[in-house]
Parts: C-alpha cells; sequence; structure tokens
C-alpha cells in the first residue's frame, strides 16, 4: 500500500513572518487540486496539536484533503522526531515493512528518523547541504506535489 504522509507547519503552508498567526493562512487552491491528484491514502502527521491542525486546515480549506490527522494528542504530548511517535503512528495505520510511505517535511531531524524506517523522504524547504537521508529538496510544497504527480501520470 501506498502512503503519502505530510507534516502541517512550514511544510503545507510557509509563511513569510517569524511569528504565526491564523491571519497569515490561506486558501491554496492548487495544493488541494495537487492532494486530490494522489493515489492512495494522505496523512497528516504534526507536532501540533489536533484543535490547530484543523483550525489549520480548515481556514486552507484542505479540511477534506487527508485521510486522517494525527497530532501531537496522539502520541503523549511526544513530538517527532521521537521514535516512540515513529512507531505509534505506524501502529496506528497498520503500516507494514512491504508499504510505500512517502513523507513531507521540513525538518531534517524528522526525515532522518523516518529514513530509518525506510520511508521515502522528501524536503520541503531551503537546505545547503544534501544528506543522504534525504531523498528529494523542494523549495515548497507545490513544486513537490508536481513532481509526484508527474512522476506517477508518467508510469501510467
Amino acid at each position: 500500500m501506498l502512503f503519502w504522509v505530510f507534516d502541517l507547519d512550514h511544510t503545507l503552508y510557509q509563511l513569510n513572518s517569524r511569528y504565526f498567526s491564523y491571519a497569515y493562512l490561506k486558501k491554496n487552491n492548487k495544493l488541494k487540486n495537487l492532494l486530490t491528484l494522489l493515489p492512495c491514502n494522505k496523512i497528516l502527521f504534526t507536532n501540533g496539536t489536533i484543535g490547530h491542525a484543523k483550525q489549520c486546515l480548515k481556514i486552507m480549506d484542505l479540511n477534506n484533503s487527508f485521510h486522517k490527522v494525527y497530532a501531537r494528542n496522539h502520541f503523549n504530548n511526544k513530538l517527532k522526531p521521537n521514535i516512540y511517535v515513529f512507531k505509534k503512528f505506524i501502529s496506528f495505520n497498520n503500516i507494514k515493512i512491504k508499504d510505500k510511505i512517502v513523507f513531507f517535511e521540513d525538518s531534517i531531524e524528522n526525515l532522518i528518523v523516518a529514513k530509518s524506517f525506510g520511508w521515502i523522504t522528501v524536503l520541503i524547504g531551503n537546505c545547503n547541504k544534501k544528506l543522504p537521508e534525504i531523498d528529494f529538496y523542494f523549495l515548497n510544497i507545490n513544486e513537490a506535489l508536481d513532481f509526484f504527480i508527474k512522476k506517477i501520470m508518467n508510469n501510467k
């Protein structure tokens, strides 16, 4: 099975401000359309709270774009990159070794842990160094999804 796993903050949205405010979030119709083109399970996996995740998704008009949403509330308030959090996430989703997981994230530390589980890692944002644990680098989520959707379409 194929799973598309997304971080929220600084991955699905990138703000130009140092400080977060819901007022800075905007609808992203392109992102919404790209997410609908991805086959299989789309899961949000955030260090934020479930309330924060739902509020962000609502403002961005993405509340129906994900099959499941997992936040720190689901992991006893433990955060990525804690191994416990990844193991619980895998358990909650009944992910098997043979499954393919593509993980979009802005944190190198979180991607390194994901790679140790065999996930395909996609860094969103600027990065000055190339690391073996990171499979793909993109400046923003729209570029990343454009790439993967074209790749899927070319394999049909």
